[in-house]
């Protein structure tokens, strides 16, 4: 795949303010940067909104925020754009929203200053660009489903009433529990942000893992895009910390103490969450998948949660054709593909990109892709959306039966939900 490049933020006035290209490669020359917005405002002139395009060696998608910021996204001929590319814009512009506000980044007259203040975003726009591009050691689908991705752990329902009073000792009631870049549980305001805004701030959380404690101002975009919150992190174990979003108090030093005293009897607890790395699911749910199934993500959209596993063939034995980089690919292409534009819109549609309209009676509820390395089986059950993937020699009939039961394990019963 080749890489993808925001090769563009500028103001209205035609002002480029930012090139960034992805994996650290090189940008595109300045002057197709001048270039590119050129057409756009040329487009403009003319009454017609250039949205996007495919040239031989590129495509382009334009995006315009606020009458103010115009971004443009640029990416190898070599992989097809879809709606994904308008969603990926969105999260971009809404990360700058998330770190600067959306005063300082619409008004603002001095551009220079502007540049600096844009620089402590680039970590977070790097992971976005990362995922987009599917690198390594850039896992996770939220970029895609608009869902916070999660882990479900077997003693959820103990941290969830943890977490609940913890928040309200902080004087606040937005706070959850990660352990790196997953959620484990959260107060019912934090579940209560938008889409974009857990999307980005467990990204944000796991783009700086190495300290022991934070204190950052931060914007909700949707929520509270001009007055700013702190979202103060505190780890707690070496791969748990406890995220909360608060006001001028408490400080972050008394957030620190209050954290090790609260959470101290539940060490152990905390502690033990790391054994359901890297599968993201509790060993009960785990030793009862079907052995066919070698990776799988599932989505509730109305709980804005997701939950993936795609290193089933280093713990069960599964077919070890296919390694966990290429089983990451392949469900991020059906979702791009098929879940999103086909059987339901994402949770972060973006509004200049149609969706296939079906009658009520002719709504797609299942559908499989096929490769010579790999199936892959989906299932539309609202608000449950399932992909599995299975090795490609597994016969669709028997792939549809494992799927439906798949979705029951982790639907039914008194197994912990999504």
């Amino acid at each position: 795949m080749a890489a993808y490049h925001n090769s563009g933020l500028w103001k209205l006035s035609g002002v480029p303010m930012m090139i960034l290209p992805a994996q650290h490669g090189r940008g595109p020359a300045y002057a197709l940067v001048g270039s590119l917005n050129g057409v756009h405002v040329f487009g403009e002139s003319h009454g017609v909104t250039l949205c996007s395009t495919r040239t031989q060696n590129a495509t382009i998608t334009w995006k315009t925020y606020q009458d103010s910021v115009r971004l443009v996204l640029i990416r190898g001929s070599e992989c097809v754009g879809d709606s994904s590319d308008g969603i990926l814009l969105d999260l971009v512009f809404s990360s700058l929203v998330l770190l600067l506000g959306l005063d300082t980044l619409t008004t603002a007259t001095n551009i220079e200053r502007l540049k600096r203040d844009i620089r402590p975003s680039f970590p977070l726009l790097d992971e976005l660009l990362a995922r987009a591009i599917g690198c390594d050691d850039h896992p996770g689908f939220s970029h895609l489903t608009g869902c916070a991705e999660c882990l479900v752990a077997p003693e959820h329902n103990g941290l969830q009433v943890d977490v609940e009073k913890f928040a309200e000792g902080g004087d606040s009631t937005y706070s959850c529990l990660m352990l790196g870049g997953a959620v484990v549980c959260g107060t019912k305001n934090f579940w209560s942000l938008s889409n974009t805004e857990l999307v980005l701030l467990t990204l944000l959380v796991n783009t700086n893992i190495a300290t022991t404690a934070r204190d950052l101002p931060i914007y909700l975009p949707n929520k509270s895009p001009n007055v700013p919150f702190r979202m103060l992190v505190v780890r707690l174990t070496g791969h748990v910390s406890v995220v909360t979003l608060c006001g001028p108090t408490p400080t972050l030093a008394e957030m620190i103490r209050a954290a090790t005293s609260f959470w101290a009897p539940s060490y152990q607890t905390l502690e033990a969450l790391t054994t359901l790395l890297p599968w993201n699911i509790t060993p009960n749910i785990l030793s009862q998948l079907d052995h066919s199934v070698i990776g799988l993500l599932l989505v509730n959209y109305d709980v804005k949660r997701s939950v993936s596993c795609v290193h089933l063939s280093e713990d069960n034995h599964r077919s070890r054709s296919i390694g966990v980089t290429k089983k990451m690919s392949a469900l991020r292409s059906a979702y791009r593909t098929l879940l999103g534009p086909l059987m339901q819109p994402p949770a972060m549609p973006p509004e200049d990109v149609p969706v296939l309209q079906f009658h009520h009676n002719h709504i797609p509820l299942e559908t499989y892709v096929s490769t010579e390395l790999y199936k892959i089986y989906l299932i539309q059950s609202s608000p449950y959306q399932l992909l599995v993937l299975f090795p490609a020699a597994l016969p669709v009939h028997i792939a549809r039966q494992v799927s439906h039961r798949t979705l029951s394990l982790f639907t039914k019963g008194k197994v912990p939900k999504l």
